[in-house]
């Protein structure tokens, strides 16, 4: 219990920490380290906890996504993006085990909710990724994917997902659609940092706690 309490102080002490000021400073290894930790040390719980390995999975390649989108550069752009996409990939394995009941109704809205996500980020984005369109045209409809999943658990997982989400949108506006001396530069870095942490840690914490047993790889 005592050792849960300094894991979980330790990754909201360097998540505030970059939160508060390195998201907005230049890259260096120190912002590196202290972005990669926050998420880091929670994925490394996972493992020693014996948490769902997807679960686990899913959060240490979302901190190599992290380590490499914290210093700019098209080939890390393309490697933190693969890590993300393939984190949403175990998400997506992940809820789809952790449905009990699929509910029809849910489907529809949020399938209908989704289409209309997917098809407008396609038309305020994607003609501005350049080369990058195809890959980031395939991690738009993972996360929509995950997100659809997210829906049938419900819960706190769909409100994790739901703020992963939202982190998502505004990195993708930050990078493809705002000028890098834009005032909005460092507000969309605060919001989309705690969006991002907040959605992760509330799915962690979900998944963690639910000890049914679905599957034996879940």
């Amino acid at each position: 219990m005592i050792m849960r309490q300094v894991i979980f102080l330790i990754s909201f002490s360097f998540a505030l920490a970059y939160g508060v000021y390195f998201c907005w400073q230049d890259p260096s290894l120190l912002k590196t380290v202290v972005k990669t930790t926050a998420l880091g040390v929670v994925a490394l719980w996972a493992f020693v906890t014996q948490a769902p390995l997807l679960l686990a999975l899913a959060l240490t390649t979302s901190s190599v996504g992290d380590a490499a989108l914290a210093v700019p550069g098209e080939v890390r752009f393309l490697v933190g993006l693969c890590s993300f996409a393939i984190a949403h990939v175990f998400y997506i394995v992940l809820f789809s085990r952790k449905i009990r009941h699929f509910d029809s109704r849910i489907f529809i809205v949020s399938g209908a909710a989704l289409s209309v996500l997917v098809l407008s980020t396609g038309w305020w984005l994607l003609p501005f990724t350049g080369d990058l369109m195809i890959p980031v045209a395939i991690y738009i409809i993972l996360i929509a994917t995950m997100g659809g999943m997210a829906a049938q658990v419900g819960g706190w997982v769909l409100i994790g997902a739901l703020a992963f989400m939202m982190s998502d949108t505004l990195l993708a506006i930050q990078l493809f659609r705002l000028d890098d001396i834009s005032p909005l530069q460092l507000p969309v870095s605060v919001a989309l940092w705690t969006l991002y942490y907040c959605g992760q840690m509330l799915i962690f914490l979900a998944i963690s706690r639910d000890r049914v047993p679905v599957s034996k790889f879940s």
